[in-house]
């Protein structure tokens, strides 16, 4: 922390559970990169409404590690308010009403760091660091990795899991004579229908990838009909061992994969030269709370297997094999930096 804050954030008295949650929430928001003007101009009123908000922003350490990324005119008045917090009458009440109205904003962005908001109407959905096995209605079994949503779409016609989010790992039914509807997955991007098979679907943004690990899959991008029947020029078998990529005009050539693609299903996360900043990366998405790494250690290359369902102990096993550190802020953000 610079030294002209400490010099005059004399006062470490601790705050209150409260406060402190409200401050944590503030950070995952900012953390979570989906902030906009007008929650960096709440979150500066609130800083601005009492002593112990700007106290409880300092004793977290946040003043650097949570501000470096925002644009200069949105820093400095940040800033300006830690170093020399303000009590001023008519400004605190103001602050008080729409630091209300905003918490509840807030509170909604640490809940879908938990639980996802975006896949609670889902038919079946998983939270942060969890997997969930689901056993469809023909016996198709889905493991959901975490932060994952899907809804069934069964019918005369098809067998069609949409995958709203995430990532999942699927295992078709066995062949049956008696069942002809083919079994499909569709994103925004695609249609992946399977043909016997096992195959892993993660769906972020605008890109799927997709990942067959035992017999083959038939992609297509949403610019093709997803009815087998219908001609695609654009569509692409892939067999086991291989992955692409979909986006909604097209299908990449197939690349071979890792075997162990599909580890964390077993709960494990499997890495062969990969950065460290991959890692920290995946393992941010099995964490509720803020995980971060320094820029000079993101570059660090990593082999190894680590555990997804306690990231912390996965870090720490990381800094006895590589130069670094886990610092841990607040008692729940955690930060990856080089050893000095």
């Amino acid at each position: 922390m610079p030294s002209n804050v400490s010099a005059r954030s004399t006062d470490d008295r601790p705050v209150s559970d409260r406060v402190l949650d409200e401050a944590i929430a503030w950070q995952v928001l900012l953390d979570s990169g989906d902030a906009s003007d007008e929650h960096r101009a709440c979150l500066i009123r609130w800083l601005e409404a009492d002593a112990d908000h700007a106290r409880a922003w300092r004793q977290l350490g946040l003043l650097d590690h949570g501000l470096h990324d925002l644009p200069r005119d949105a820093a400095a008045p940040l800033r300006e308010t830690l170093i020399t917090p303000r009590r001023r009458g008519g400004t605190r009440a103001a602050a008080g009403l729409l630091s209300l109205a905003l918490l509840a904003a807030v509170a909604a962005g640490v809940l879908d760091r938990h639980h996802p908001l975006a896949g609670l109407l889902a038919d079946h959905r998983s939270g942060t660091g969890e997997q969930r096995s689901v056993v469809l209605p023909d016996g198709t079994i889905v493991v959901l990795n975490t932060r994952s949503a899907i809804d069934l779409a069964f019918d005369a016609d098809r067998r069609a899991i949409v995958l709203r989010q995430g990532e999942i790992h699927v295992r078709s039914a066995p062949a049956s004579e008696a069942e002809l509807r083919p079994l499909m997955v569709l994103t925004p991007q695609g249609s992946l229908r399977a043909l016997g098979t096992r195959f892993i679907v993660r769906h972020e943004a605008d890109l799927t990838t997709l990942t067959v690990t035992e017999s083959a899959v038939m992609a297509r991008p949403t610019a093709c009909d997803p009815a087998p029947a219908q001609a695609c020029p654009a569509e692409r078998r892939v067999s086991a061992g291989h992955g692409v990529w979909l986006r909604a005009d097209a299908v990449g050539e197939p690349t071979p994969v890792r075997p162990d693609a599909d580890a964390w299903i077993d709960g494990m996360l499997v890495v062969e030269n990969a950065t460290l900043g991959e890692v920290v990366a995946e393992l941010a998405r099995h964490r509720a709370a803020p995980l971060t790494i320094a820029a000079d250690a993101a570059s660090l290359r990593v082999t190894g297997t680590v555990p997804l369902a306690d990231t912390e102990r996965a870090l720490t096993a990381l800094t006895h094999a590589l130069p670094v550190r886990l610092v841990k802020r607040g008692g729940v953000w955690l930060h990856v930096e080089r050893e000095r």
